[in-house]
């Protein structure tokens, strides 16, 4: 009798069990439970009490999918079918889908995985995002605050040596003037690592004259390496060009923060700096710069590793303070002009840092230089009417006295943003310096609402001196109508020759 019910149902890893209305195996194969005959099929597992209940309904068919047995000696996982029939007898179809099933259950898993690992991906991108967007506005704003202060500490201390000072007093206002480039220098290192990551660092080249940049380095650092007692020696090749076409300003900062590098980390002895022509070719100049000390040195095993910003090497370098960011800066800007760095150093013998770096050649010369220059000259018989549009105090009082020194310019203070059309329409202004830390107001809307004004204003010229340092707020400054930027804190002597070269020209 069952192998005509096995026959009509047959499937592989099929078991046919024959029960009567109370659940007795009357036959059955055992391919797949462990089923006696004549015993209660209720007895293998606890799932088939739902017998009792289903033998009782006449000609119905009842599915169960993916039913977990855990059996004495295994633990399997099937399909149950129940065909209740009339005249006392029933068939249960077992169909072992342990395999299918495992391996169902794997590819879910692994696909929830997939798309868990993908939600987290997502997440840790969003919080990178985040991060990142909060260390930007973080240094923005660092970098606002600080600005000022330093601007009018930078001023104040340039005006102060030039007056009739004891010895004392001068030495002290070294250490001061020494103490705001030190901290003007770190806060640009930490807005070009910020420009490096965010890719927004870019080269303003121009024309340079090479030798009169490597002379204001030579003299700058000449005073800070004998102050600590160190021998300078600095050998510069005569063949160098005297003007080259690129970056100064990347140049002298790669070349400065190698030498206070070496200053840091050289207690006693000398530091060195050698600038030379390696060739010239298709219109470049490649030069070399090489500065070395004979300092606590560097182990063979960590030179790749001083380029890494914020790097602690050794309690050596743990003790002055660690690598800092110099260094990271040095690479990246190296790598930016597509030159190569590379160092030779051993512990507690000295270090060598050698770059090469490639720029354009250019006929520009110095009587040409002579010749735009004196083009430029005119009559300072009259006074220029300057007006400052700044809240901070002390950059009121810094830019006050620094323009009266000059003795060429009527200068007008205000400090907040509505009085500016005012001032302008009421009184004539040959220039105006903007800040753009006026409350409530930004430096582009001024900009903006001054050339707004009528023809004869469009022309009335504007430097902006900005807390915000990045190409993009320089790029909307001009957009919005400034002539020119100047960023806190800057060089009186920068901002001096920004405002001479505007008002000549107009």
């Amino acid at each position: 009798m069952l192998k005509a019910y096995k026959k009509r149902y047959y499937k592989n890893n099929l078991q046919y069990i024959l029960v009567d209305d109370s659940g007795c195996v009357l036959e059955t194969d055992t391919l797949v439970l462990p089923v006696e005959k004549h015993k209660q099929l209720q007895t293998v597992h606890p799932f088939f009490e739902i017998l009792n209940n289903l033998l009782h309904i006449d000609n119905e068919c009842f599915e169960f999918s993916c039913i977990n047995l855990d059996l004495e000696s295994q633990a399997i996982i099937v399909d149950v079918t129940i065909h209740s029939e009339s005249k006392n007898k029933n068939l249960i179809i077992i169909e072992d889908l342990t395999t299918h099933y495992k391996n169902y259950q794997l590819t879910a898993q692994s696909r929830n995985e997939s798309i868990i690992n993908s939600q987290v991906l997502e997440l840790k991108n969003k919080y990178l995002l985040e991060k990142e967007k909060f260390k930007n506005n973080f240094i923005a704003n660092f970098s606002h605050q600080l600005r000022n202060p330093i601007t009018a500490s930078i001023i104040f201390s340039d005006l102060l040596i030039k007056e009739n000072l004891s010895s004392e007093q001068k030495n002290y206002l070294d250490i001061v003037q020494s103490a705001n480039k030190d901290l003007k220098n770190r806060i640009e290192d930490i807005l070009d690592i910020s420009k490096i990551e965010s890719g927004k660092l870019t080269l303003d080249e121009k024309v340079f004259d090479l030798k009169a940049l490597l002379n204001d380095i030579t003299e700058g650092y000449k005073h800070l390496i004998t102050k600590k007692n160190l021998e300078f020696h600095v050998v510069i090749d005569p063949k160098l060009p005297e003007f080259l076409h690129g970056d100064a300003y990347r140049l002298k900062q790669i070349i400065g923060n190698l030498l206070n590098n070496a200053i840091k980390f050289t207690p006693t002895g000398s530091i060195a700096l050698k600038i030379s022509l390696n060739y010239e070719r298709a219109n470049k100049a490649n030069i070399q710069i090489v500065v070395s000390d004979t300092g606590i040195g560097i182990d063979a095993e960590n030179h790749e590793q001083i380029f890494e910003r914020f790097k602690t090497l050794s309690s050596q370098i743990k003790n002055k303070g660690g690598i800092g960011l110099g260094l990271s800066i040095v690479k990246h800007l190296v790598l930016k002009l597509n030159g190569n760095i590379a160092v030779e150093s051993e512990l507690n013998a000295g270090s060598k840092f050698t770059c090469n770096i490639s720029f354009k050649l250019t006929r520009y010369n110095k009587s040409l230089k002579k010749e735009l220059i004196d083009n430029l000259k005119k009559n300072h018989s009259s006074k220029y009417n300057i007006l400052l549009v700044e809240n901070a105090e002390l950059i009121q009082l810094s830019i006050l006295k620094l323009l009266a020194k000059e003795g060429n310019f009527y200068l007008n203070i205000i400090s907040k943003g509505k009085d500016v059309i005012p001032n302008i329409i009421d009184q004539d202004v040959d220039l105006i310096l903007l800040s753009n830390t006026i409350e409530n107001f930004t430096a582009m809307n001024l900009a903006t609402s001054v050339r707004n004004l009528s023809k004869e204003y469009k022309k009335t010229p504007i430097i902006v001196l900005s807390t915000e340092a990045f190409k993009d707020n320089i790029k909307r400054f001009k957009q919005a109508g400034a002539n020119d930027v100047v960023t806190k804190p800057f060089d009186k002597n920068n901002l001096l020759e920004k405002i001479d070269t505007i008002l000549k020209s107009v």
